[in-house]
């Protein structure tokens, strides 16, 4: 059988998974899947007893969900069809719904005028709801006199304005989010109380059984804190206090372990700024011992290995307690691992040794099951024993696609910077490569930069070896997967991972005699379409550029990113009161007049990460001095394009990437 070649749309095979979530011996998980111009998310359950997998939901626009009981689950979601006429009316409603597990029948519970982002189930008639409120909308149902129907139209008529009174005044997953707030309510007997003030945004939430509940939230209004403090409510007496004297930490995780112990990720920025890697911290609550691992950030306690395939950036922080220690996953170089960290160990210990990227994960008694991307296939479900053994497949979810089209391998090339340290790199050759010919090759250069590429599919690379070219892609100074000092280069944009990135594509010239020097391209998203802009702003050695949601000005970019405040002041340690001279210096526009590179800048018009300005800034200035650029805008997209932006904006992108590509190279 001839394969077939990987096209743009290739993302459309893939199915999906994550959502892992225990309950004795049973583990939920989710399939998301590409539905013609959608996506549909379905919740399955897993029995590790009989091993065998069961649908529980089918083309349900599925919320947060929780296990009640070993044969329940209570979620959220907008089903009835008067529930669904308020939503399009801008009219909050969320729905709560119990599924039975053994039958997959579900029964309505009950419904509120609130957007419930998650919620703690306590007993039977009492939860705890985190609600995404937006403090003017309180405004608008005040006006109409709690009717809705006018509060709706009310709504309606302020559609045309834009109003900002505070700093985000947008967030690239929120959308304009002047005045929202993440509020805690108490549910009890059809009642909603509010249990957090107006001026805290909370981010998460947690409860263990009805002895307490605990969030973490931030100070909103003027300009929002990314630092905050950790609550803890008792439930018996009602009382909430503070666990943090003073706003010292970045929070980004909690887990209620016990009666006695709250799990918790926290950085200080001590060490490595706004995005140092977080401790782990074992709170005891009844006198306030943290046992604390990770002290030196040197552990990304996350999944980010970049991948385009996965829906949505999947970049789970998920520490799992159990007696003597604690599971995470974390990045070590190019893969995603689960590590254990025994309390009496200094350091942690891969479970997992396989290369790759680990998603999710799960742990039933000795066992751990896990989803993760294995070599060039997509996500599927596996289970090892956690002493040490082989990992097994238990899904062929994507299995398939890997018989079905022409993949090519990733294959490695390290070499050593100008500091000494060796960098990874890798090379994919164009499928159907011919030993003796010359081929185009393109740099990709990864976001973050606290991510990290490894040896897995990417839906853009193999695009590209598809259509004949060859593809080069390393992790730079300032990835992750490599410890805290590696991954901060804060004051160094522009210099040690441009050096990197530029030494490692005329290391891969030389040592691979089918690239055509003549004919070498290079493109990035996000951080990666930072560097594109510098890089072509310093050198001529590359034939065509594709810049994909970068950022261009530094000082533009500090009242304009919903981060711009805290990334602006983080990374270059000034603002445009200070050494405005710096920021313009280590800004790509700046190096404009001497770019003789054609570039496409490509970005999400509601992308309020890397707002869309950089990319017309950058559009204008090249076409002022005469560089052939070309600028393309998707509506309704933000800083996600890539990964779960609407189907045709993700092809549509793609082809012109490679089209542009085409038309600047020799061929």
């Amino acid at each position: 059988m001839t394969k077939k070649l990987v096209g743009a749309d290739h993302f459309a095979n893939y199915v999906n998974l994550g959502g892992l979530m225990r309950r004795g011996t049973q583990i939920l998980l989710t399939k998301n899947r590409t539905c013609g111009e959608d996506y549909l998310t379905d919740l399955w359950i897993f029995d590790t007893e009989t091993k065998e997998f069961r649908q529980l939901t089918e083309s349900i626009d599925l919320g947060a969900y929780h296990w009640e009981t070993e044969n329940t689950v209570i979620f959220t979601a907008v089903i009835e069809e008067e529930h669904k006429a308020l939503q399009e009316k801008q009219i909050p409603i969320t729905g709560f719904y119990r599924l039975h597990t053994d039958t997959a029948a579900k029964e309505f519970l009950f419904a509120v005028h609130k957007n419930v982002a998650d919620f703690v189930r306590i007993s039977d008639n009492r939860y705890f709801l985190l609600s995404s409120d937006n403090l003017h909308d309180e405004e608008y149902l005040e006006m109409a006199g709690g009717d809705y129907e006018k509060y709706a139209a009310l709504k309606k008529e302020e559609e045309d304005y834009f109003v900002a009174e505070e700093v985000p005044y947008w967030t690239n997953s929120a959308g304009y989010c002047d005045g929202k707030r993440g509020r805690v309510f108490a549910y009890s007997a059809g009642q909603l109380t509010q249990i957090t003030p107006d001026d805290l945004s909370v981010m998460a939430i947690t409860a263990y059984e009805d002895v307490y509940a605990a969030w973490y939230g931030v100070k909103s209004g003027g300009v929002q804190n990314t630092c905050g403090k950790l609550y803890l409510m008792d439930l018996e007496k009602n009382e909430v206090k503070s666990l943090d004297e003073t706003e010292t930490y970045v929070y980004t995780y909690l887990d209620a372990v016990s009666e006695k112990e709250l799990l918790v990720c926290r950085s200080d920025r001590k060490l490595h700024g706004e995005y140092q890697d977080e401790c782990i911290d074992l709170i005891n609550l009844e006198n306030g011992n943290v046992l604390r691992k990770n002290e030196k950030g040197d552990y990304h306690i996350y999944d980010n290995v970049v991948c385009d395939m996965s829906y949505l950036s999947t970049w789970l922080n998920k520490p799992t307690r159990v007696e003597g220690g604690t599971y995470f996953i974390g990045l070590d170089k190019e893969s995603s691992r689960v590590f254990y960290w025994a309390d009496e160990a200094l350091l942690p210990e891969a479970v997992t040794t396989e290369g790759g990227k680990v998603i999710d994960y799960e742990i039933v008694g000795e066992t751990l099951y896990l989803i993760a991307m294995r070599g060039l296939g997509g996500t599927e479900f596996y289970v090892r024993p956690l002493a040490g053994g082989d990992e097994v497949r238990l899904t062929s979810e994507n299995t398939h696609l890997e018989e079905e089209y022409q993949y090519s391998q990733v294959e490695r090339l390290n070499f050593i910077n100008t500091n000494g340290v060796e960098i990874q790199g890798w090379y994919i050759k164009p499928v159907n490569f011919e030993e003796g010919k010359k081929y185009p090759a393109i740099l990709f250069i990864h976001g973050g930069p606290q991510c990290a590429f490894g040896e897995i599919f990417n839906h853009d690379m193999q695009l590209a070896a598809a259509r004949g070219f060859g593809v080069l892609f390393c992790n730079p100074t300032g990835s992750e997967g490599r410890g805290g000092d590696f991954a901060d280069i804060r004051m160094k944009y522009g210099t040690i991972d441009y050096d990197d990135l530029v030494g490692f594509t005329r290391h891969a010239v030389q040592e691979l005699s089918w690239i055509d020097e003549k004919n070498l391209g290079v493109t990035g998203g996000s951080y990666g379409g930072i560097m594109t802009n510098w890089i072509i702003g310093h050198t001529d050695m590359f034939k065509a550029a594709v810049s994909d949601r970068g950022v261009c000005n530094n000082i533009s970019d500090f009242g304009l990113s919903d981060i711009g405040v805290s990334f602006g002041p983080d990374t270059f340690e000034t603002t445009p009161w200070g050494d405005i001279q710096f920021l313009w210096d280590t800004s790509p526009l700046k190096y404009a007049k001497n770019i003789k590179t054609p570039t496409l800048f490509i970005h999400g018009m509601e992308d309020y990460r890397c707002p869309y300005d950089s990319a017309l800034q950058m559009h204008t200035a090249l076409t002022y001095f005469g560089t052939p650029s070309k600028a393309i805008i998707f509506k309704g997209e933000n800083h996600e394009l890539c990964r779960s932006g609407q189907p045709k904006h993700r092809v549509r992108r793609l082809e012109e990437t490679m089209k542009w590509f085409e038309e600047h190279f020799d061929r």
